[in-house]
């Protein structure tokens, strides 16, 4: 970074915030962290460092699993009948589980009560259920298909606001006309639709 700042020193008085998303819940405080020891060495060097921006963190897999558990109780999406059995079952915290490749050892209650407030939580049924659902838990569940969408029954929800219950939206949203010719996307024509590389 101090390289980069000599060979764009305009953004060296710039606020700077780091942002990632994912397993960035590790690098990007270690990196402020890093920035901010580099400003207490350094009398050249001073990173304008204002905040940090963190998307869904992997932090330890098994405290991720407990804290989203607190939020649905925070929020009074489960009771605290079921949130306070989860707590009690569910004690255990792992310090070293840094991945989330990692499985999480819970024991077959503790399993049963995090799914049961997954399902409370979303007002839904196993068979309904969706993890998609975790995304977006503020907004109804979608009951609409990938073809509601090709026919243009769901275009104003795409196009105005983020659908996080539906598993192909950026499938959609990108095979839309008009995207694709503001990004200058399909130069070719291509007779197919994009689609992306994983599900």
């Amino acid at each position: 970074m101090q390289k980069w700042y000599e060979k764009y020193p305009v953004f060296k008085s710039k606020d700077l915030y780091l942002a990632g998303s994912s397993f960035a819940g590790h690098f990007v405080p270690n990196l402020a962290n890093a920035l901010l020891d580099d400003n207490k060495q350094s009398k050249q060097s001073k990173f304008n460092l204002k905040g940090l921006v963190l998307g869904n963190p992997m932090l330890r897999k098994k405290l991720d699993d407990i804290a989203k558990i607190d939020f649905f109780f925070s929020r009074e999406m489960i009771n605290s009948s079921l949130y306070n059995e989860i707590k009690k079952e569910c004690n255990a915290i792992d310090e070293n589980n840094y991945l989330s490749s990692i499985k999480t050892t819970w024991s077959a209650k503790c399993k049963n009560l995090v799914f049961e407030a997954d399902l409370a939580a979303f007002k839904t049924d196993a068979h309904n259920y969706s993890p998609q659902k975790l995304f977006d838990v503020f907004r109804p569940p979608c009951a609409k298909t990938e073809q509601d969408l090709n026919l243009g029954k769901q275009v104003p929800i795409v196009s105005t606001e983020v659908d996080m219950c539906h598993p192909l939206r950026v499938q959609f949203y990108f095979n839309l006309p008009e995207v694709q010719k503001a990004f200058h996307g399909n130069q070719t024509n291509l007779s197919y639709r994009w689609k992306g590389c994983f599900m």
